[in-house]
């Protein structure tokens, strides 16, 4: 005799999959809860870490082409990114860049958030260097850029440092 049951546990299991899912997307919402300021939506324009870039830490924003092109040529210098930036609608778009200083080898910058708060805009970091048993042959420079709607006052970063395994996987 079959049990019914045996059949609702793979639906069950997509089901809670779907919901935890879900709720990390929440994550970046725009609705605020009881006592946060509202997280403002971004699409990541390039995350990665370019081998063998020599380069300071950087936080930056620009909200037009012109600070765009420049921001794009000071951080792809010495690289093998394309010398146009990619495309980003200045009319309704602004970018914000982050990226550490030049690491021993694999790590890694993330922007987990932009909060909107009474006083601007809050950028919040992850950066995660090299653990510190990590052995390289290049050293690289790890960046963010995103993009987001136009939003107007000042911007400030706050960072968490985390590290990044020798296998390239980022931790807090």
């Amino acid at each position: 005799m079959r049990r019914p049951w045996l059949f609702l546990f793979p639906l069950m299991t997509s089901l809670l999959a779907a919901a935890c899912s879900t709720a990390g997307a929440g994550a970046t919402g725009t609705a605020g809860t009881a006592g946060n300021p509202p997280s403002v939506p971004f699409e990541t324009v390039l995350q990665t870490s370019l081998p063998g870039q020599a380069g300071a830490q950087k936080r930056e924003l620009a909200r037009d082409a012109v600070a765009w092109k420049a921001l794009w040529d000071e951080l792809r210098e010495g690289s093998n990114l394309p010398a146009e930036p990619p495309a980003v609608d200045f009319e309704r778009e602004m970018v914000i860049a982050a990226a550490m200083e030049t690491q021993g080898c694999v790590s890694k910058i993330t922007i987990r958030t932009v909060t909107q708060t009474a006083d601007g805009l809050v950028v919040d970091l992850l950066e995660a260097p090299p653990a510190p048993n990590c052995r390289c042959i290049t050293s690289e420079r790890p960046l963010h850029i995103v993009k987001l709607a136009k939003q107007a006052g000042p911007v400030r970063f706050t960072a968490e440092r985390g590290e990044t395994s020798c296998g390239g996987g980022s931790t807090r």
